[in-house]
């Protein structure tokens, strides 16, 4: 009788450990499998956060807007690849562009000075320049504001979507002006928000 309950009580211990062993690991299964939590944002990014917040009010409502837009359409989240930029990170994009990349993006109302100070410079050297170089005729250049991007009135967009031709309509109905840079070999669209007043940044 003895043995029998003893037997009796490991079966129950074993049995009650079983169930917990059980439960927790459903536990952990939901916990891991547990949906991560969705951006409020209509849009993803890879720039610095900073560069990001430090577009121009107005701009950064009019994507997000724009964005929403798309998002509620066509289901998809555009993705920034580049807002604000300082005057050395414009000198970093550009000391890896060729020629006709430079022309094509810098060229499209004229040809300013420090277009021509670059490909010059890169034909004496036949080669591609350096950052630094690069930086140094763009803070010597006679005028031209180089880029939107300097005073956070422009921003790049992954031309990777669904719906490109809705993505160009709806930017434009928010303000922005759209040049596809895929003629040029950059898989994006820079969107510049119209209306604003160039300045000539050298730092």
């Amino acid at each position: 009788m003895l043995s029998l309950c003893h037997r009796f009580v490991r079966f129950s211990v074993l049995l009650t450990s079983f169930l917990l062993l059980a439960a927790f690991g459903c536990m952990v299964h939901r916990k891991g499998n547990r949906p991560m939590p969705v951006s409020k944002e209509p849009f993803t990014f890879s720039c610095h956060p900073d560069h990001l917040a430090a577009l121009l009010p107005e701009v950064r409502q009019a994507f997000r807007l724009a964005a929403e837009a798309y998002y509620q359409a066509v289901g998809e989240k555009l993705h920034l690849t580049s807002a604000k930029r300082s005057l050395r990170h414009c000198a970093e994009l550009m000391a890896g562009f060729t020629r006709k990349q430079l022309e094509g993006m810098y060229c499209r109302n004229g040809y300013p000075d420090y277009i021509r100070s670059i490909v010059q410079a890169q034909e004496r050297q036949n080669s591609t320049l350096s950052t630094d170089q690069v930086y140094q005729i763009l803070q010597k250049r006679q005028g031209g504001y180089i880029s939107w991007h300097l005073i956070g009135a422009a921003v790049d967009i992954s031309a990777k979507v669904k719906n490109p031709a809705l993505l160009k309509k709806l930017l434009q109905g928010h303000n922005f002006s759209v040049f596809d840079e895929q003629v040029l070999g950059i898989s994006c669209l820079h969107a510049t928000y119209q209306g604003l007043t160039p300045e000539i940044i050298r730092e």
